[in-house]
């Protein structure tokens, strides 16, 4: 427990605020490869997106706060989800890094994210909001990467079950 005030304590401190930014030209995280191609890069983003929806799910069910002040675990936790999923768009192809609407939702999404601590040092309430606002924009950029790969962005038709006599 006390290791997680600690992460919460840097996170809210004011180291995360910079992390949320990348430098000039870097599109990648450190230590992160880039997506090979633009289907790969939207499992990614459909994946950071699953993932972020459930934490902002589980974080809107808990308490802002435990007793004492100390952040919920919930909300730590849709933190990390949170830093997890800016990571997964970062790793944007180099074929499609260049594009306007990865560039908008990368701004997007850091300005977001930004809010999020914000709201997230000032109580906690918006927190929950600016992850919903996080998962509408990397819905939006994986329906791009997806009409950019040739796709639709929409999913895929539901197969008769086996064994339906179809």
């Amino acid at each position: 427990m006390r290791v997680r005030i600690l992460l919460v304590a840097a996170m809210l401190g004011g180291a995360v605020p910079g992390a949320w930014a990348q430098p000039a030209g870097q599109t990648t995280s450190p230590g992160a490869a880039a997506a090979p191609d633009l289907a790969s890069y939207a499992r990614l983003l459909e994946d950071a997106e699953t993932r972020l929806r459930q934490a902002e799910q589980a974080a809107s069910r808990a308490p802002v706060n435990h007793q004492g002040g100390a952040i919920s675990g919930q909300r730590i936790e849709l933190m990390q989800v949170a830093r997890s999923a800016q990571d997964s768009v970062q790793r944007v192809p180099a074929s499609f890094a260049g594009n306007e609407a990865y560039r908008t939702a990368d701004r997007e999404l850091r300005e977001t994210l930004s809010s999020m601590i914000t709201a997230q040092r000032a109580g906690g309430e918006g927190s929950t909001q600016a992850a919903e606002k996080a998962v509408q924009i990397i819905a939006g950029l994986r329906q791009q990467v997806m009409q950019a790969a040739g796709g639709t962005g929409a999913p895929a038709p539901a197969q008769p079950a086996a064994g339906s006599g179809r």
